[in-house]
């Protein structure tokens, strides 16, 4: 699925088949110099279907939003706030669990666009599923809803942690890596403007009961989901997928385990880095709890919640600009640093809004979306810089597999709701991202000093 950043693919460059190490035989030297001849044949062909592709994903993502439209949904199903943690918590732990394994598995695979396009199915028939269920047995069954949701959301984040697996490996291959830059940017750019229109149709279908009720409603914007999912099925269908020689590097997947485990003991920065990481993703179990608090809080109408989704995708677009430029222009750590204090902002709005205006709520959704971009850019960006070539890959499945039990948190931020207040829990949350601020002002720039880069 689309990611920021992708890593470096052998041969993805102009490097000549000499200087590959070992003794390559001729007939892998011919395969090597025909992938380059492909990259580049297929480069316009991939640049625009990859842009279909990665344009309505983000839509899709809005249509299903884990912040907005999905515990709105669960809280109509049933008063539980552990549903609610629940949906989140799935999601973290399915989209992390399966990359290490995937990663091993298909290592050696030299096509690995086919298993993509059965994850992309597996992933918009699940929307479409629910789409019927919800429209059918949203009224009178809810219960029903919320365990089959359940299931197939499972299902939907599993698929998507494969799958970006896959997706960074087809998509370093497909775009050269000196043309990666404006492609994402290119895609970020109108995949966010068009998601913040789904935000706006959200509010018009949630908000007009009289023309779309419940659960007519909540079952549109899934099967809205499911059919920009569709086209971004089509768009990665049409992408041409240059054919890389590959070898398989672990012998196993239990080396391959024991290998990434001694990075993280030996390694003082990346250590730092994961706890940087893991204390605002902590902060973030908040998140799906927002549009609740605020309906509960001061009482918005059911249509704000897309006004919401739309400030969150705002966030996320006009962030993701200046997380670039800090990123460029004074290392990937000022990022770091950004997203945490982007991240304080958010819970700390959300605690004042009700004594003062409902319409802070806004600007709560707009520092969510900033949070979040700003971690998907910052983190992964100051890992790939701190590991050699070798490593990087490995590193990126290790950073996500350490952090797996902090995405179970939403589970326990809603078992303590009933018991805790909300603003206790808001006070919590921004001390969490003051304290990955804190760790993270101790962050080593591999940029701007050789100790900085400790994974070689």
């Amino acid at each position: 699925m689309p990611s920021s950043v992708a890593p470096s693919v052998p041969g993805a460059s102009s490097t000549p088949a000499a200087t590959i190490p070992g003794q390559a035989s001729e007939s892998r030297s011919h395969e090597i110099a025909q992938f380059q001849v492909d990259v580049e044949r297929y480069y316009r062909r991939n640049f625009l279907a990859g842009l279909v592709h990665g344009i309505f994903f983000q839509i899709a993502d809005a249509f299903g939003n884990i912040h907005t439209v999905l515990p709105t949904f669960v809280a109509t199903l049933t008063p539980s706030m552990v549903a609610v943690g629940l949906m989140a918590a799935v999601q973290g732990v399915a989209q992390v669990l399966p990359q290490m394994f995937t990663a091993y598995l298909l290592e050696d695979r030299p096509r690995k666009k086919p298993y993509l396009l059965w994850i992309i199915t597996v992933r918009w028939i699940s929307w479409l599923v629910l789409a019927w269920l919800t429209y059918a047995y949203g009224d009178q069954r809810p219960q029903l809803v919320l365990g089959v949701l359940v299931a197939l959301f499972s299902l939907f984040s599993l698929a998507g942690g494969m799958g970006a697996v896959v997706y960074a490996d087809v998509f370093a291959k497909a775009i050269p890596a000196e043309r990666r830059g404006r492609f994402t940017g290119l895609r970020q750019l109108i995949g966010y403007a068009l998601a913040i229109g789904a935000g706006y149709v959200v509010k018009l279908i949630l908000g007009n009961p009289t023309r779309f009720p419940y659960p007519s409603n909540y079952a549109l914007i899934f099967l809205l989901s499911a059919g920009t999912l569709l086209i971004a099925f089509t768009g990665f269908a049409l992408i041409r997928e240059p054919v890389y020689p590959v070898q398989r590097v672990s012998r196993s997947l239990g080396e391959l385990l024991r290998r990434a485990w001694g990075l993280a003991r030996i390694n003082a920065n990346f250590r730092r880095l994961l706890w940087a990481r893991a204390l605002v993703t902590a902060g973030l179990a908040l998140a799906p709890f927002y549009a609740v608090y605020a309906k509960q809080s001061v009482g918005i109408d059911p249509g704000t919640v897309g006004l919401y989704l739309a400030a969150q995708m705002a966030g996320a677009a006009l962030s993701n600009l200046l997380w670039g430029w800090m990123g460029d222009r004074f290392g990937n750590r000022t990022v770091v640093l950004g997203t945490a204090v982007a991240g304080g902002l958010a819970p700390f709005l959300a605690l004042v809004a009700p004594r003062i205006s409902p319409a802070l709520f806004l600007p709560v959704f707009l520092f969510l979306g900033a949070t979040i971009s700003g971690m998907r850019l910052g983190f992964p960006n100051l890992l790939l810089e701190m590991a050699s070539v070798e490593l990087r890959p490995t590193c990126v499945a290790l950073q996500n597999t350490l952090l797996t039990p902090v995405t179970l948190l939403p589970l326990l931020v809603g078992s303590l709701v009933s018991s805790v207040s909300y603003p206790a829990l808001l006070l919590s949350g921004g001390l969490l991202m003051a304290a990955s601020l804190w760790v993270g002002l101790g962050l080593q720039d591999p940029r701007h000093g050789g100790e900085g880069a400790c994974l070689s």
